[in-house]
């Protein structure tokens, strides 16, 4: 039986773990390699440690994986179905005169910069005929921000215009890859979820959220994504809202 490979960063939070388990519920097939800095404690079939922001690193790991993968038992695995960019963070949470500028450059890197460069490399690898598709994990943010806010916000904007940018990419290949993908395409996908609660929040934050403006369950977006991800190729969501 062939494989479905997915590439997940943010495995260890909330949304990234709880994507992890909907996409195994969801089919016996994936296959999930999980990158980054700290491993999950579940649903990973293949964990890469690795500094997600550190290009070159990036695909010194993930070549080396791919490489070791080709004189294995099981040569199916040597292909890439899936990649959800889900890390992400959020610094800088005041009056925009108390954000220091390392701050929001950390921000942007880790929400815009890594998804960038783990889509790049994704692209290369699903150049086959069979494509691939590419899901981001953003937020309301981008269409309705919070007050303190700024590096946060901003970073949510900019990767719903990536997440535009990389779609029209995917539809052309052959030419963005330049290679000879044969007519495959990589679909692109932004999910953007409400309130979600998770162990960062404090437990007042949480509490006036609930009151408030509710949560959406973090389960329910990983089932959600799931159902997204086992979609065929050539059928995409370019851009999808959850909310409570």
């Amino acid at each position: 039986m062939t494989s479905k490979v997915c590439l997940l960063t943010g495995a260890s939070g909330t949304i990234g773990f709880a994507i992890a388990e909907a996409l195994k519920s969801s089919s016996t097939d994936w296959y999930i390699i999980v990158l980054g800095r700290r491993p999950p404690s579940d649903h990973c079939d293949k964990f890469l440690k690795v500094d997600l922001s550190d290009e070159e690193a990036v695909t010194k790991v993930l070549d080396e994986h791919f490489e070791s993968v080709k004189s294995s038992s099981d040569q199916s695995l040597n292909r890439l179905d899936l990649l959800v960019n889900c890390a992400g963070c959020s610094l800088g949470n005041a009056p925009i005169c108390d954000v220091s500028v390392a701050d929001f450059r950390k921000v942007m890197e880790l929400n815009v910069v890594v998804p960038f460069i783990l889509s790049k490399y994704a692209m290369k690898k699903m150049a086959t005929p069979e494509g691939g598709r590419i899901i981001n994990i953003g937020s309301v943010a981008d269409q309705a921000p919070r007050l303190h806010s700024i590096p946060y916000t901003t970073s949510k904007v900019a990767l719903r215009g990536l997440n535009r940018c990389l779609s029209v990419e995917g539809r052309f290949l052959s030419e963005t890859t330049k290679s000879n993908a044969e007519g495959g395409v990589v679909a692109v996908c932004l999910v953007n979820p409400g309130n979600v609660k998770s162990a960062i929040m404090s437990e007042e934050e949480a509490a006036r959220r609930a009151k408030e403006e509710g949560f959406v369950e973090a389960d329910d977006v990983g089932k959600f994504v799931a159902n997204i991800a086992n979609l065929p190729n050539e059928t995409n969501a370019l851009e999808c809202m959850l909310m409570p």
